[in-house]
């Protein structure tokens, strides 16, 4: 897996801030990038989030999981992408989230923050409204 750490010239306020350059950059290096894994160190927070697994759980299922290209955000964010484009259509593992910004963002379900989970419709404990 290829690893490289983006400075920060513009340090990201938070987690969608530099979730957004993480996008960013990996779409200027693959053609359909994935969100597999990520790791917040500012909150402490990671995903997917595995019940009983080690502080470096995320990045050990970003490996296992397809992941091609690891983007460190300066020194407290962390993404492991994979490439969709060789994923069958329709990959229903995967969601698209439009951020603010316009940035199309897509992430394995389970690589999703809560409120992705949120914006997408699902209900806190799973399933989906409607």
């Amino acid at each position: 897996m290829e690893s490289m750490t983006l400075s920060a010239d513009n340090p990201p306020a938070g987690f969608i801030e530099a979730r957004r350059q993480a996008v960013g950059k990996a779409n200027e290096l693959l053609s359909r990038p994935v969100i597999v894994a990520w790791k917040d160190d500012k909150a402490q927070r990671f995903g997917p989030e595995i019940p009983g697994g080690s502080e470096d759980r995320w990045h050990d299922y970003g490996e296992n999981y397809g992941g091609v290209l690891e983007l460190m955000i300066g020194d407290n964010f962390h993404f492991i992408f994979t490439e969709a484009s060789d994923f069958e259509e329709p990959d229903l593992n995967i969601a698209s989230i439009s951020a603010a910004d316009g940035t199309i963002i897509l992430c394995l379900n389970d690589a999703c923050t809560e409120q992705d989970r949120e914006q997408l419709g699902y209900f806190a404990g799973g399933g989906i409204g409607g």
